[in-house]
């Protein structure tokens, strides 16, 4: 298992300060005011400073995870659209070894959609999603707007145990480096079981 995020290193801002904001904008297709990139998360609004401050406009609280991930896309974003396929976190490149030491915390979500695919299928729409005719339920998310991720649920029954999936496009590692891909699937599966 991994270990959390605990705290934002300030050399990400730096990093991000020293781009030109208006084409971080254009690269990443998050909206720069001439002050701070204004970035809609999952139903939230957010403000960032490039110099050094994330803000909730509306919604929940910022975690470490979530501001890593903020920040590395808005550095990393390129103009390359996702391929409409999905994949696991272990079949991106580095992938194998990393999901195995970092398993996503699904445990939550599966207790409380585990056997209501129509309870899943709103909290996601609820969240921004669009359904997908895929498993018992299956719903896709633009946590971020080159980064789309596919959950899939498989209902319980009395013979197999519920089953979540989480997939992502194989484009979403030119934007992200993994370990900050894994912190932004943590964060949709806390805001998602919530």
């Amino acid at each position: 298992m991994t270990e959390p995020i605990h705290f934002v290193h300030k050399s990400l801002y730096h990093r991000l300060n020293e781009l030109d904001p208006w084409d971080v904008s254009r690269r990443s297709l998050i909206k720069y005011d001439g002050q701070r990139f204004i970035i809609p998360f999952l139903g939230d609004l957010y403000a960032l400073d490039p110099k050094g401050e994330l803000t909730v406009l509306s919604g929940r609280e910022v975690t470490p995870e979530f501001e890593v991930s903020i920040l590395e896309y808005l550095i990393g974003a390129k103009e390359i659209e996702p391929q409409g396929r999905w994949v696991s976190l272990k079949d991106l490149k580095g992938g194998r070894g990393f999901a195995q030491s970092h398993p996503l915390p699904l445990d939550g979500l599966l207790q409380k959609y585990g056997k209501d695919p129509q309870g899943f299928l709103k909290k996601g729409i609820e969240l921004g999603g669009e359904t997908k005719r895929v498993g018992d339920a299956g719903i896709i998310l633009r946590p971020l707007p080159r980064i789309p991720m596919l959950l899939v649920l498989w209902k319980g029954d009395e013979e197999f145990p519920p089953r979540l999936n989480v997939l992502f496009d194989p484009t979403s590692q030119e934007h992200l480096r993994l370990d900050a891909l894994y912190g932004l699937a943590i964060e949709v599966i806390r805001r998602y079981s919530s």
